[in-house]
């Protein structure tokens, strides 16, 4: 009975964590190629340690008693494209990602409001260069096109071609600020992608507010189920120690 207190309290917790996922995809729902976030919950219940288990082991296990996970998982599922006519937006019709040149090293993106910096390179919103083939793309003044293989031309003269990458397993690839992807997998080699680069589009984010308020009402009343089951376990302890106090007498 011990044990259901704490692995009801274990999926409260869960429920407190799949409500914050839930709430931060809210948030971004007009974030530009903004990708929503899941939990994956995986595990089973573990036993009750016992008696010879020291306290240090039970502090390093977390009290050992719900083996229960929840893994953060990205849905890469593509957004709308919204057309803008800004010869500098661009969004990725397909799977894949722009190379980003991040202050903290390799960086991956789906698209964006890009600029052109004053060193005449092609930038991100946050000002780091998007990567082509042969590094960093050079645009200075002029009318800049894109074709949807990538090929990045100014006043007619091709001047380098987007690198754009993908990867078979998507798992590897983890949030890191700025609507960018780092790989964490080092496994996870680039690979070219099979997408179509949109000139004078953006992607739009791939939340839809309606599903996600949905889950949260489906959160909260598990989480209540949780509370009860709690509240239901602490009334007939309570109850037991008094019946036991009784007959002790």
């Amino acid at each position: 009975m011990i044990q259901g207190i704490y692995s009801a309290t274990s999926g409260m917790v869960n429920s407190e964590i799949m409500l914050e996922v839930i709430t931060n995809n809210l948030a971004n729902v007009s974030t530009t190629g903004y990708k929503r976030d899941d939990l994956s919950f995986s595990g089973m219940l573990n036993p009750l340690p016992s008696a010879n288990v020291s306290a240090l082991h039970l502090v390093s296990q977390s009290a050992n008693l719900d083996g229960t996970t929840a893994k953060f998982v990205t849905d890469f599922t593509q957004g709308e494209l919204q057309r803008t006519d800004n010869p500098l937006d661009l969004a990725l019709d397909g799977e894949g990602f722009l190379v980003i040149q991040h202050a903290k090293g390799i960086r991956y993106a789906r698209g964006g409001s890009f600029s052109r910096d004053n060193a005449g390179q092609l930038v991100t919103a946050d000002g780091y260069p998007v990567l082509g083939t042969n590094g960093t793309i050079q645009i200075q003044s002029g009318q800049v096109d894109i074709d949807g293989a990538g090929q990045v031309t100014v006043n007619g003269i091709p001047v380098d071609k987007l690198r754009l990458v993908d990867f078979q397993d998507k798992k590897g690839l983890i949030k890191d600020g700025e609507n960018t992807f780092v790989i964490t997998d080092t496994n996870s080699t680039e690979e070219p992608a099979a997408c179509e680069a949109r000139q004078g589009f953006l992607e739009l984010s791939n939340v839809s507010p309606v599903h996600e308020m949905v889950k949260m009402i489906e959160c909260m009343r598990v989480y209540e189920s949780y509370q009860k089951t709690v509240q239901s376990i602490h009334e007939t302890l309570k109850k037991a120690n008094e019946e036991l106090g009784k007959i002790s007498v």
